[in-house]
């Protein structure tokens, strides 16, 4: 066993009360790795609380434990907090951050890299397809040293839906031969990755494929062909009764036009506060352009956030998008 696996083992087996954590605007992967946590710590008689700062989207409310996860909470006396895709730890949200941080041990678990690193554990690597890739082998770990079955049926499917979201239902570049023999092992344990990729992928509301067909008439391109972007108003999401979880997938569908290397999605999720998806194409490393607004992630999606007018931040965003995609 690794290093940081073996530590990480250590400190779930001496923990009573452990803190899970997700990222803010939770995905399938941040949402999997934790509810999935959730599930094989209590196996180990562990006392354990999920959180999401931003809740469960619409979209994962079918994922096994999805009901348990909490947006905030009372300080408690936790032993132990593991944070699970974030990038950095701010990344958890404000109301939950500091009861990561009141914590005496944090486990970091991640396979972001571009915004340093933090937690007094660190199971960050980079080749890692999802997150999941690497709760998976943390679990294996640990049912070895507990020898207890903790990769049930629940699990897998937790981890199955981290994978299929990060890696688009396997057609990312991130994907890699380990990623197609760890999702077989967890199709075996009972994830089956057909309806979890309709669940994901094929099961939006009317609100969120109006807001699609909105992005799209409204959608702008650079003059080289470059870049396309989209931007979607507060008085859109009133008027469609929509939110900010029914934009997934829009920017994918921005980049997917034919030339296109870069595609953004501008949603302004309240007046004066502009959130930013970006989507690349490989060789276009888009954590660069993210890290000019305070934001991160992979090199082929990161996001950022703007205060300010939707206008302002597009202005910003596709200007300094120019600069590192279509230099002078």
């Amino acid at each position: 066993m690794k290093l940081p696996y073996r530590q990480a083992v250590e400190a779930i087996c001496r923990a009573n009360r452990i803190m899970l954590a997700a990222h803010v605007n939770p995905d399938g992967d941040t949402l999997g790795c934790v509810l999935a946590l959730t599930h094989a710590l209590r196996i180990l008689g562990k006392e354990v609380v999920p959180y999401s700062a931003h809740g469960v989207p619409d979209i994962y409310e079918w994922m096994p434990g999805a009901s348990w996860v909490q947006t905030s909470g009372p300080p408690q006396d936790f032993d132990l907090a593991i944070i699970c895709d974030a990038g950095a730890i701010n990344r958890i949200g404000s109301a939950v951050a500091p009861l990561a941080e009141s914590a005496p041990l944090l486990i970091n678990i991640d396979h972001h890299v571009s915004d340093g690193l933090f937690g007094d554990v660190q199971l960050v690597d980079a080749r890692a397809a999802a997150t999941a890739e690497l709760v998976y082998h943390l679990l294996r770990s640990l049912q070895a040293a507990c020898h207890q079955h903790l990769l049930t049926t629940e699990v897998a499917v937790c981890l199955m839906t981290g994978i299929i979201t990060d890696t688009g239902s396997f057609r990312f570049l991130n994907v890699t031969p380990l990623t197609f023999a760890l999702a077989a092992h967890l199709q075996r344990l009972g994830a089956d990755p057909a309806p979890i990729a309709e669940q994901v992928f094929e099961n939006r509301s009317f609100a969120a494929l109006q807001l699609m067909g909105l992005a799209i008439t409204r959608m702008e391109v650079s003059p080289d062909g470059q870049i396309a972007w989209s931007a979607i108003g507060y008085e859109d999401f009133q008027r469609l009764g929509a939110v900010d979880a029914d934009t997934e997938g829009i920017v994918s569908n921005l980049r997917s036009v034919k030339g296109v290397q870069l595609g953004i999605l501008f949603r302004e999720v309240k007046p004066g506060s502009v959130r930013i998806s970006l989507r690349s194409r490989e060789g276009c490393d888009v954590t660069k352009i993210a890290r000019v607004f305070g934001g991160g992630g992979h090199k082929l999606a990161s996001g950022c956030s703007v205060e300010g007018t939707l206008e302002d931040a597009v202005s910003k965003v596709v200007a300094e998008a120019t600069r590192q995609v279509s230099p002078p």
